[in-house]
C-alpha cells in the first residue's frame, strides 16, 4: 500500500502566485508613481461632479507628503476621512488597497480595491473620483481576492486587468494561477470540460507572461506548475529549468527543477533538490518528499529515512505518499513526535490507510497482537484486494489462536493473489502486443501496427490508467493516419486526446488529420493547443 490518496492529491510543488515587477506596482509605501498620479491626475476637463473640493484635494496632497515620509499610520487616517467624504475616490481607496496588500490585510484591501475599479467607466456612482491606474486596480483587487479564496472573482478581475492592460506581467502571473489553483480544486468540482479550459487559461497566461518578461524566474515558474497541473512532463521539465536558468539561486526554481526531472533525470533531481534546501527552502514538505525518493534510488536508505521524517513533521498527511517500507522503518524507529503525529492521524482519517497499515503492522510486532487484528480487520474491509493486508491479518489471527478465522483469510489471500497472477499475465501479454505494434510503425507498415493496437485496445484491462489508455489510442490513431484511414484514426485520437488533452504529439497529429478531412474548426482548436503545449519553451 504505497499511496491512500488519488495522483490529483500528492504533494504539490509551492503554489506561487503573481510577481510585482518594476514600476508598475512601486513598493510598500514610497509608490510615489502611483500617489502622484491619485493627487494631479484629474484632467482639466473632467466634469465638476467629478473634480475633489479643495478640501479632499488637500489632505490627499498631505496623506501622500505623509507617505513619501513613511509615516504611514499617519496618512491612512486622513485616507479614511477622504473616503468617509467621497465613498468612491478611486486614488484614495487604490492606495488604502495597495496598503493594505502590502501589510496582507486581504480583506480590507478587497473592500478599498473593489471600490477604486468601481470609480472609474461609464456606469458609476455620482460623486466618483476616478482611480487613474484601472488596471493595475484591477491586477491588485485579483491578488486579494484570491488571498481570501475568491479564485473565480479573481481569475475575472485578471481578465478585467487585462483587459485594459493586455501585457501587464502581474495580472498575467495571477491568471495562470488562480486558473491553475481552480483546475486543481476538488471543492467546485469542476467538469472535465471547465477543467481543461481552466488548465488551458493558466498555461496561455504563463506563456503570454514569459514573452513578456523572459529574463524573470516567476513567468518561468508559472509555466512549469502550469504545465505539472496539465500532465505536459516535457514542457514542465523545460520551463523549470529555464527558471533556474534566469535565477540559479533561487531555491523554488531549484525546486521545481527537481520536481519536474525525478522520472527522467534523478541525477539532476537529487542535485537541484539538495542545492534547493542548501539555499534555504526547509519548509517545505513536497521538497523532503522528493529527496527522500531521489535518496532512496541512490540507496541512501539512512538520508532518505531523514528527509521522510522531516516530511512528516511538516505535513503528517505525507504518510499518503510513501512508500510502505519507508513508514514501516519510521514507525519502528519509535520516535515520540513522529508516532503522536501518526496516531493522530489514523484517529481522525480511516481513509488513511497507509498510515493504520504502518501502526497497525507496529503494534503486531510489539506484541499488542488484539489492536492489530481489530485494525487490520479494518483495513482489510477498506482494501479487500490487498495483499499486503490480508497477509499480516492472516499472521495476527493465528498469533491469537484464532485458526478458523486465519483460514479463511489466508482463502481470501489466495484468491486475490491468483487474480493479481492473472492480470500481470495479462499485461506481460499486452505489452509484448505494443511492441509488435511499435516495431511495425517504426518499419512503415502502418496495416499490421493498425492490426496490432486492434488487438491491445481489444485486450486492454478496463482497470489500465487513463495515461497507458490514452497511449494506446493515441498510438492506434498514429497508425490509421499512415495507412490513410484518416476519418478513423481521427475518432481514435478524439478518444487519445479526451484522456489526455494537453498531449503535443497527439494534438499536432490530430490537428493534421482533422485538415485532411476538412474538419478545419477541430483543426484549429488542436493546433492551437499544440502550440500551447509544444515543450520546447525556449
Amino acid at each position: 500500500m504505497t499511496r491512500e490518496r488519488r495522483s490529483s492529491d500528492r504533494h504539490r510543488p509551492p503554489q506561487e502566485g503573481g510577481e510585482r515587477t518594476g514600476k508598475e506596482h512601486c513598493g510598500p509605501v514610497l509608490s510615489l508613481c502611483v500617489l502622484f498620479l491619485a493627487v494631479a491626475g484629474v484632467p482639466v476637463g473632467t466634469a465638476a461632479a467629478n473634480q475633489p473640493g479643495t478640501d479632499v484635494r488637500a489632505r490627499m496632497e498631505r496623506a501622500i507628503a505623509l507617505l513619501a515620509a513613511e509615516q504611514v499610520d499617519r496618512a491612512i487616517p486622513i485616507l479614511l476621512s477622504v473616503v468617509d467624504e467621497v465613498p468612491f475616490h478611486g486614488p484614495a481607496r487604490f492606495q488604502l488597497g495597495a496598503l493594505a496588500v502590502d501589510r496582507g490585510e486581504w480583506e480590507v484591501a478587497s473592500g478599498h480595491l473593489e471600490a477604486a475599479t468601481s470609480s472609474y467607466g461609464s456606469d458609476v456612482p455620482d460623486g466618483a473620483i476616478p482611480v487613474q491606474r484601472p488596471g493595475l486596480a484591477w491586477a491588485l483587487y485579483s491578488e486579494a481576492l484570491g488571498a481570501t479564496g475568491r479564485l473565480e472573482d479573481a481569475l475575472e478581475a485578471t481578465g478585467q486587468a487585462l483587459r485594459l492592460a493586455p501585457t501587464y506581467l502581474p495580472a498575467l502571473l495571477g491568471r495562470s494561477n488562480f486558473a491553475r489553483r481552480l483546475a486543481a480544486s476538488e471543492d467546485g468540482d469542476p467538469t472535465i470540460e471547465s477543467r481543461e479550459a481552466l488548465q488551458e487559461t493558466s498555461l496561455d497566461a504563463a506563456r503570454k507572461a514569459k514573452e513578456a518578461a523572459p529574463d524573470r524566474p516567476a513567468p518561468w515558474t508559472a509555466l512549469a506548475l502550469a504545465a505539472d497541473e496539465a500532465r505536459i512532463p516535457q514542457l514542465a521539465q523545460c520551463a523549470a529549468r529555464a527558471a533556474a536558468d534566469v535565477a540559479p539561486d533561487d531555491p523554488r526554481a531549484l525546486f521545481l527543477v527537481a520536481w519536474t526531472s525525478v522520472e527522467s533525470a534523478p541525477e539532476e533531481a537529487l542535485a537541484a533538490a539538495e542545492r534547493a534546501l542548501a539555499a534555504g527552502l526547509r519548509d517545505e514538505p513536497a521538497l523532503w518528499m522528493t529527496l527522500g525518493r531521489l535518496r532512496a534510488f541512490r540507496l541512501d536508505m539512512e538520508g532518505s529515512l531523514d528527509a521522510y521524517r522531516e516530511a512528516l513533521r511538516l505535513d503528517p498527511a505525507s504518510a499518503g505518499e510513501m512508500a510502505s517500507v519507508a513508514l514501516d522503518a519510521i514507525v519502528a524507529g519509535g520516535d515520540p513526535e513522529l508516532l503522536t503525529l501518526l496516531e493522530s492521524r489514523a484517529a481522525r482519517r480511516p481513509e488513511a490507510l497507509n498510515t493504520r497499515f504502518a501502526l497497525a503492522k507496529a503494534a503486531l510486532r510489539e506484541g499488542q497482537v488484539e489492536r492489530a487484528v481489530r485494525e487490520l480487520t479494518g483495513l482489510a474491509g477498506a482494501a479487500p484486494e490487498h495483499a499486503a493486508v490480508l497477509t499480516s491479518l492472516h499472521a495476527a489471527l493465528r498469533r491469537m489462536g484464532d485458526t478458523a478465522a486465519a483460514e479463511a483469510v489466508l482463502v481470501r489471500l489466495a484468491a486475490v493473489q491468483n487474480a493479481e497472477a492473472d492480470a500481470w499475465e495479462r499485461a506481460n501479454r499486452l505489452e509484448r502486443d505494443r511492441g509488435r505494434a511499435r516495431d511495425a510503425a517504426g518499419r512503415g507498415d502502418w496495416d499490421q501496427a493498425a492490426q496490432h493496437w486492434e488487438a491491445v485496445l481489444g485486450a486492454r484491462d478496463g482497470a489500465d490508467s487513463p495515461g497507458l489508455a490514452a497511449a494506446d489510442l493515441a498510438g492506434y490513431g498514429f497508425a490509421l493516419a499512415g495507412a490513410g484511414r484518416h476519418a478513423q484514426a481521427l475518432a481514435a485520437l478524439d478518444r487519445s486526446l479526451a484522456l489526455r488533452p494537453f498531449d503535443s504529439e497527439t494534438l499536432s497529429a490530430a490537428a493534421g488529420v482533422a485538415r485532411t478531412v476538412a474538419e478545419d474548426e477541430t483543426a484549429d482548436r488542436y493546433a492551437a493547443r499544440a502550440l500551447l503545449t509544444d515543450p520546447d519553451c525556449r
